[in-house]
């Protein structure tokens, strides 16, 4: 009974991990055939002779973005034709849909990611994921894959596959919230983006259960990745010298505005959750409650 309610969770971290891993060898391959200099210098790499393997500069970003949007894909034909987690007349039905509620989710959301944002900036990306993610938002196909591709697929995955069918396996709603931003935050592979990603996707599981679709998650997502691309198009690597203490003229004044975006944000989202008129409707035919 324990393994049937948690198993989507379970599956999909691994398909997604899975898909990852045959991605990457799949890109290492096709690196190797576009330019020999890579070859070369994965051969020097593997035997010890280099200490680094700079692929973003031996062979086009672009080809590692579409190899990257192509396995995310993959992961959620997977989910959908073999596990059959993923429901899409539900996963982008907008008929739950209403005006207010719906601007008061997005309201909360982002000072809610602004104040996550400003807790979590002491904890840094590595080098190579920052070079990577610089590069990315400088190229169109890097662009596509981390602003548009990359939130649908995941929105797909960790809320409509994990979260949305543990609760029609009648899995409390906190707890498949919680076990989707635990997978959501694990899959990201790195303590930067876990810890703001495990609270994102707590605002994000709240509001998927509350309209039973990823539209307003998606837009969200979208809307985060996208302000991430701006900033590391504008600023590169250098974004990790800009501190939002700067930004508000004083540590204080940017921890203060932290704990108020904080404040508003639950207030906002508490009110959202009560406002929707939708509620009643999704949980009484999921089962939840």
């Amino acid at each position: 009974m324990i393994w049937h309610k948690y198993s989507p969770a379970i599956l999909t971290v691994l398909v997604f991990l899975l898909v990852q891993g045959i991605g990457s060898v799949f890109f290492f391959g096709i690196a190797m055939i576009v330019s020999p200099e890579f070859g070369e210098a994965a051969h020097a790499y593997v035997s010890g002779e280099a200490q680094s393997l700079p692929f973003l500069e031996l062979i086009p970003v672009s080809v590692f973005s579409i190899v990257t949007a192509v396995t995310d894909i993959l992961a959620v034909l997977i989910c959908y034709f073999f596990l059959h987690y993923i429901r899409f007349s539900t996963a982008f039905n907008a008929s739950s849909l209403k005006l207010r509620p719906s601007l008061l989710a997005i309201s909360g959301s982002i000072l809610g990611a602004l104040s996550v944002s400003i807790l979590t900036e002491s904890v840094e990306l590595s080098d190579e994921m920052m070079q990577i993610s610089v590069a990315m938002s400088h190229n169109f196909w890097g662009l596509l894959t981390v602003v548009f591709v990359g939130p649908i697929v995941e929105e797909l995955l960790f809320r409509e596959a994990i979260e949305g069918e543990m609760l029609r396996r009648n899995v409390k709603p906190w707890i498949a919230i919680l076990v989707s931003a635990i997978a959501f935050s694990v899959s990201h592979l790195n303590l930067a983006q876990g810890l703001y990603a495990f609270s994102l996707a707590i605002l994000f599981g709240i509001i998927y259960y509350k309209t039973g679709n990823i539209i307003l998650t998606s837009l969200l997502h979208i809307l985060n990745n996208g302000f991430s691309a701006v900033q590391l198009y504008f600023y590169g690597e250098g974004i990790e010298d800009v501190s939002y203490a700067d930004l508000f003229g004083g540590t204080l004044q940017s921890y203060t505005f932290m704990l108020f975006s904080g404040v508003i944000s639950v207030a906002l989202i508490t009110t959202f959750c009560k406002d929707n008129p939708s509620y009643d409707e999704f949980a009484s035919e999921n089962n939840n409650i």
